[in-house]
């Protein structure tokens, strides 16, 4: 998101705001106890209030309900998923939050522990001082309710996964209701934790939705988190905040955090100022790649992802014209498909520095083309300890939909911890555009055509937090199908995907 769209963001929350303070007293002419929420920002946490977990919802009267149907994935079943409700209030020793889903089609415990992939319903609630806090800590926690345990009440064992659930002590009643199901939770707030009026306190909303086995809705409640990584980055929660009934001042959410472009700043990306072109390939010449600068990778080193392709280094592959490097892979006649990778490894590595390409990218469902980095000497040993940065990722299931992400021992895909952020780029696969990554010694930032995407701190000097210390080398190439490119099967009519690059920049 790039930093005008968050200050209009903010700037809209500041309105809102100023709107509801006008409006005070209307809000408690409706009958409500405390004000409405600012969709997708602020959420009011009246008190003090007393809630019976036992299915009846009358205890909630007069507690605004907030409606949550944007995401970003939308069940394609218009009758499923589409939406879910939520509320939340406090007796100033607990907080209660009522969630409910539109839901007739439950798919529960299908997936194991795996509850994010299927019906499940999940808040998130940040109780610390550090409200702008980036990584999960002791206060902040995700808590995620999911459809087995329909029919539990307050004193059962609850089925509960989430960050930092353990130890939550949270309680919930969960039932079925006459458009899907919902629950009502109970979770008790810390030792010295003061419950005042205009208390802020960091909040967020999910609810997954599964309407024939695997997850095809994803809603959230907080505007900032547009790619779901609220399990990973509290600083993308929404406010709440708490609200004396009867008072007559709404008082305003606090720390609404920054901009990427301010927290890009924050912590010492530069872009191109004061860097020089220290290795680059403009393909301004005509048929193979530069022997000088790319080197070809093994015939089946797509192997480890289950890939349809074999690599060559056929001019059918890859080959240089008219001032474009095109990857190109094939299907045969046989329904065999063959692609290219290609490498600087051992030719040109960096430790640090400004690494862009402009690319266009192929379209066809099973194509996965990738721009990214791995490291030259695999010095703290094999994937993932020396490290990867995925420049840009692209799965043709999903159109025009850039992933980047960092993998190390501690952070990565096979544990689920995996550093990561996708967002829609429109045309990716019909203009050209710019994937980049700024590396410095305390930070990997993230562009896409020069705009601040994302960015992966140095949390930790040791490698399994951080091997980006050492030099890396450059990839380039388009694979077929795979765990993950054919996730949602192949496009049996595609014969032929082309990723076209204009030019490749290292900047130091």
């Amino acid at each position: 998101m790039n930093s005008s769209v968050w200050q209009r963001l903010r700037a809209v929350c500041v309105f809102a705001l100023l709107v509801l303070v006008s409006l005070s007293v209307f809000a408690q002419d409706k009958g409500t106890i405390a004000p409405d929420q600012i969709p997708g920002s602020v959420v009011y946490i009246p008190f003090p209030v007393q809630i019976t977990l036992d299915g009846s919802l009358d205890d909630w009267k007069g507690i605004p309900v907030q409606r949550v149907s944007t995401g970003p994935a939308i069940s394609p079943d218009t009758t499923q998923n589409q939406w879910f409700d939520f509320a939340v209030a406090s007796n100033g020793i607990e907080l209660y939050v009522y969630m409910a889903s539109q839901d007739t089609k439950i798919i529960a415990g299908k997936h194991k522990q795996d509850f994010w992939n299927e019906d499940s319903l999940e808040f998130y609630v940040n109780l610390t001082n550090k409200l702008s806090a980036r990584s999960y800590s002791k206060g902040i926690m995700q808590l995620t309710i999911n459809a087995t345990n329909i029919g539990k009440k307050e004193t059962d064992t609850l089925s509960l996964t989430g960050v930092n659930s353990p130890g939550s002590r949270v309680r919930s009643h969960v039932f079925k209701t006459k458009e899907g199901w919902a629950f009502e939770a109970a979770l008790p707030l810390p030792k010295g934790f003061n419950v005042e009026h205009g208390k802020n306190i960091g909040f967020q909303a999910h609810a997954n939705g599964a309407t024939t086995l695997d997850r095809d809705s994803k809603l959230i409640w907080s505007s900032l988190d547009t790619d779901d990584l609220s399990y990973q980055d509290p600083s993308l929660y929404g406010r709440a905040v708490f609200f004396k009934t009867g008072s007559a001042d709404i008082p305003e959410a606090k720390d609404m955090g920054l901009s990427l472009s301010d927290l890009f700043k924050k912590e010492g990306a530069k872009g191109l100022a004061g860097k020089k072109i220290a290795w680059a390939d403009e393909f301004d010449y005509e048929g193979a790649p530069n022997p000088a600068k790319w080197d070809y990778d093994a015939a089946d080193s797509g192997k480890w992802n289950e890939e349809l392709q074999i690599y060559t280094q056929s001019r059918d592959n890859s080959r240089v014209s008219g001032g474009t490097l095109t990857i190109s892979a094939i299907k045969d006649s046989k329904g065999k498909w063959s692609s290219a990778r290609l490498l600087t490894r051992g030719k040109a590595s960096w430790t640090y520095g400004y690494i862009e390409v402009r690319a266009k990218l192929p379209k066809g469902r099973g194509t996965w083309p990738a721009i990214w980095m791995m490291s030259e000497n695999n010095t703290f040993g094999d994937w993932p300890a020396s490290g990867e940065i995925d420049i840009m990722e692209h799965v043709g299931f999903e159109q025009d939909k850039i992933h980047t992400s960092v993998h190390t021992q501690d952070y990565n895909h096979r544990k689920g911890t995996q550093k990561t952020r996708a967002a829609k780029i429109a045309g990716v696969t019909d203009d050209f555009h710019t994937y980049a990554v700024e590396w410095t010694p305390k930070a990997i930032f993230f562009y896409v055509d020069g705009e601040p995407f994302y960015h992966f701190l140095k949390e930790a000097p040791r490698y399994g937090v951080w091997p980006f210390d050492k030099p890396f080398h450059l990839i380039l190439n388009v694979a077929m199908g795979g765990l993950w490119g054919g996730m949602k099967g192949m496009d049996d009519a595609m014969n032929r995907a082309d990723m076209v690059i204009d030019y490749v920049r290292v900047y130091q």
